[in-house]
């Protein structure tokens, strides 16, 4: 009799535990459920486990020097603090507006410096993702220039040796920073973004494309213009060095972006007289097509040859711009040998 009472107590109480768990399992799929419905954005993912993907960034943009604005796929929340900003010195205050994260930068960083901002963001599930993105700082007040001298190959002449440059005339007084120049042969496409450096118009720059890599080529941003020593470097003009690579000897394009993937400014096209037709690369294309959409150049339909400043390739002679308020192929001309003068060109 014990042991059947003692086992009949028992089942009573199994049973009231299965009962329990059986409850609590209920509970348990009904949360999951809920949360599921919550949290899954997709059909892919699992309905009881909900939203494991990590929200992702689709966009970074620069709004002006001071505002920076990361768009994310779905509405994200972040602690502020976690937000860093380099270099140092530069506070960033942020919220979150949907699936946007509006920043303020205090003090504003100088245009051109590169700028990299960091932080973890979660979504409403709790998942979350870090990110680091490099920004070249914003330019509020570029410099209008335009370009009037280039040297697209290495003379090496004992008495006036030369090396590829770009010249440029400042029109309207400005800063330099993040002010982008590319250029382009039919094989490579090469980049330069100038630093920060006040300039005042009626100022010349020279970019020098071909430094020998010597201590006395130096970037003139202050205001010793006769800081810089190296080939073509001329205490008349402001002196640049890039090491991206040299302008094409033969055919090439350049252009001049306010910044990067910013309207374009100024531009050249000069090609071999040697050829014609179609232009076959879609790096120099580019570049040329860039200046045609600017409205400044003319360019055919393909793209030909015959749409550039016409010449026969002398490393002795300059391409010189005839008029700098005036565009296109007909406003340059191709200069007598040994008459470049960087840095003094429009003096």
């Amino acid at each position: 009799m014990g042991r059947r009472g003692y086992s009949s107590r028992l089942s009573s109480n199994a049973t009231a535990s299965v009962k329990n768990v059986f409850h609590i399992r209920q509970l348990m799929m009904l949360w999951s459920l809920l949360f599921a419905q919550a949290c899954a954005p997709s059909r892919s993912e699992s309905l009881i486990g909900g939203d494991i993907r990590p929200p992702m960034l689709i966009e970074a943009r620069q709004e002006s020097a001071q505002k920076l604005v990361f768009a994310f796929d779905e509405p994200v929340r972040f602690d502020s603090r976690n937000v860093q900003v380099q270099p140092q010195g530069i506070s960033v205050e942020a919220e979150a507006s949907d699936s946007e994260v509006k920043m303020q930068l205090e003090p504003a960083p100088r245009p051109g410096d590169p700028i990299v901002i960091s932080g973890a963001f979660e979504d409403a599930c709790g998942n979350s993702t870090r990110i680091q993105v490099q920004f070249t700082a914003f330019n509020d007040h570029p410099a209008r220039l335009t370009l009037t001298e280039v040297q697209p190959g290495k003379n090496s002449s004992k008495k006036a040796p030369h090396r590829d440059y770009i010249e440029f005339l400042v029109l309207e007084s400005g800063n330099l920073g993040g002010m982008t120049v590319q250029w382009a042969s039919t094989t490579k496409l090469m980049s330069y973004a100038f630093p920060a450096c006040e300039v005042r118009r009626g100022e010349v720059l020279v970019l020098h494309l071909a430094p020998e890599g010597i201590p006395e080529e130096k970037d003139e941003t202050g205001t010793d213009l006769g800081l810089s020593g190296g080939i073509d470097a001329s205490a008349a003009g402001r002196d640049f060095w890039s090491l991206a690579g040299g302008l094409p000897d033969t055919s090439g394009a350049v252009c001049l972006f306010v910044r990067e993937g910013g309207a374009v400014m100024d531009g050249l096209f000069y090609s071999d007289q040697a050829k014609s037709g179609a232009i076959e690369s879609a790096k120099l294309t580019s570049l040329v097509q860039a200046l045609a959409d600017a409205g400044l150049w003319k360019v055919s339909r393909p793209a030909a040859w015959e749409d550039g400043v016409r010449w026969k390739p002398s490393t002795s002679k300059p391409l010189s711009r005839i008029d700098t308020k005036a565009q296109g192929a007909e406003w340059w001309t191709i200069g007598e040998s040994g008459s470049q003068t960087p840095g003094i060109h429009a003096q």
